[in-house]
Parts: structure tokens; C-alpha cells; sequence
């Protein structure tokens, strides 16, 4: 089985537990900050196309297509399309949606004006191939905004290891649940040590590969978490907190 297949597989069994995660999200502050965050940064236009790279249960495209603008949401499992078409039928929400690898695309070049991409870019087996396919389709002066985190890091530094245990054990003894939680634990973890991204220093590397595949005025934001988590949230992820990386073609 190629990785490629057994990412697809894990997330398909994954779908309901995210689509109860954004439930939370859509009733909380996080729909209106998550909104104001990803506006601020797209070109100042008053109709975007936007494309929404793992739209997973359809968080940006309910919320970004209710400020009036035109979202295509993909995601490679199917599952996770089911959930999104339900998720937005309950919110009267209208957007394109999409099985397709994010890796390979299906649109004509200069498609979008704006490419949105929220805790996808860890779980892809070649990443560097996918954001050179972002380029393609975006339009000149088109944007695109990452937002990920080093979710396993610690795996493969010794330091960061021993921090995490100790935040990990201090987690579960004020909460009652431990730092990642999945359906699938064990293969969750397996597969965490495989993904390519796993290792890697960001979001210094995604800065690097955008550059050179011709992306400018690139930028990073490591404070984002502030602006979209809850207090407990930014506790949990601590030790892993997200960044946004972001760049115009």
C-alpha cells in the first residue's frame, strides 16, 4: 500500500470526530476570527474565488462563502466531502465541493484568486509537489495562506521530547485527554513518523521551497494562535502552536 493510500484511508475514518471538532468552531468566536483572519490577507477584491486545499468537513467554505465569495473546497477523502455537503446544507451554505488529491489538481492555471490550506500541509506525502501545483492555479497577484503547525517534531528532537512528555502528562491531568486525539491513536502515531513533514523545521522550510518555486512577498506568522484558539486550546498546543505562511504569486 503507498503511503499516499494509507494517509487517504487513516483520514476517511477520521471524518466524523473533525466534523464534530468544527461543529464547536461554527457555534464559537473561532467562525468569526478565523473569517477576519483569512480576509485581512486575500487580495482586496469584493468577490474572491478562493480554493480550499483539505477542506475536511467544510469549515472555510461555510464561512468564507457566506461573506459572498466563490469557494471550491477539495479534499482526497470521501468521507470528509460527505461530511462538508451535510455541514453546509445545515448552515445554508453554498460552495463547489471536490474529491480530488490536492497533489494533482484539476483546475486550469491562474484559477483562484485566493488558496486557503488549514492542518493539511503535514499530513502530504510530497508537499513540495503540492505547492508547486498551488502556484500554478493561483492567479497573478493571487495569494495563498497556510496554516499548519509541527505537529510531531518531537519525535525526532530530544529535547522537544522531553518538554513534550512533561506538557503531555500535565495536559491529561487537567483535562482528562491527552494532547492528540484520534479515532486511530496507534496509527495516527505511525503514520506521524513517516510523513515527510514530520522533521522539519517550520515554517522556515515552507518559506524556502516557496521562493524558489517563484512565490513573492513571503511571509510568516507565528502568533496566530492567539487570534483563533481559546485559552485551553493555546494550552494544549503549546508546544506545537500554529503558524500561518503565506505568499503572492
Amino acid at each position: 500500500m503507498s503511503l499516499n493510500i494509507r494517509i487517504k484511508n487513516y483520514w476517511e475514518g477520521e471524518a466524523q470526530g473533525y466534523s464534530e471538532f468544527i461543529d464547536n468552531e461554527l457555534n464559537g468566536f473561532e467562525r468569526k476570527a478565523w473569517s477576519d483572519l483569512v480576509l485581512e490577507h486575500a487580495p482586496s477584491k469584493d468577490s474572491l474565488d478562493i480554493l480550499d486545499i483539505g477542506t475536511g468537513p467544510g469549515f472555510f467554505p461555510i464561512v468564507l462563502s457566506q461573506g459572498g465569495h466563490n469557494v471550491t473546497g477539495i479534499d482526497l477523502t470521501e468521507n470528509m466531502i460527505e461530511f462538508a455537503r451535510l455541514n453546509l446544507a445545515r448552515e445554508g451554505a453554498s460552495a463547489k465541493l471536490m474529491t480530488m488529491d490536492c497533489q494533482d489538481l484539476k483546475f486550469p492555471d491562474n484559477s483562484f484568486d485566493l488558496l486557503v490550506c488549514r492542518n493539511l500541509t503535514w499530513t502530504l506525502d510530497d508537499p513540495a509537489r503540492s505547492y508547486q501545483e498551488w502556484h500554478r492555479v493561483l492567479r497573478p497577484g493571487g495569494r495563498i495562506l497556510v496554516f499548519d503547525a509541527c505537529w510531531y517534531l518531537h519525535l525526532f528532537d530530544e529535547n522537544m521530547k522531553i518538554a513534550y512528555e512533561k506538557k503531555e502528562k500535565e495536559i491529561l491531568e487537567k483535562y482528562g485527554y491527552p494532547v492528540h486525539r484520534h479515532k486511530d491513536q496507534a496509527e495516527g502515531e505511525a503514520l506521524s513518523r513517516k510523513l515527510f513533514m514530520s522533521d522539519k523545521v517550520r515554517p522556515q522550510w515552507d518559506l524556502d521551497l516557496m521562493l524558489k518555486l517563484g512565490f513573492s512577498k513571503v511571509f510568516a506568522d507565528t502568533s496566530v494562535g492567539e487570534r483563533i484558539l481559546n485559552e485551553q486550546q493555546q494550552d494544549i498546543n503549546s508546544m506545537h502552536p500554529p503558524f500561518l505562511v503565506g505568499g503572492e504569486k
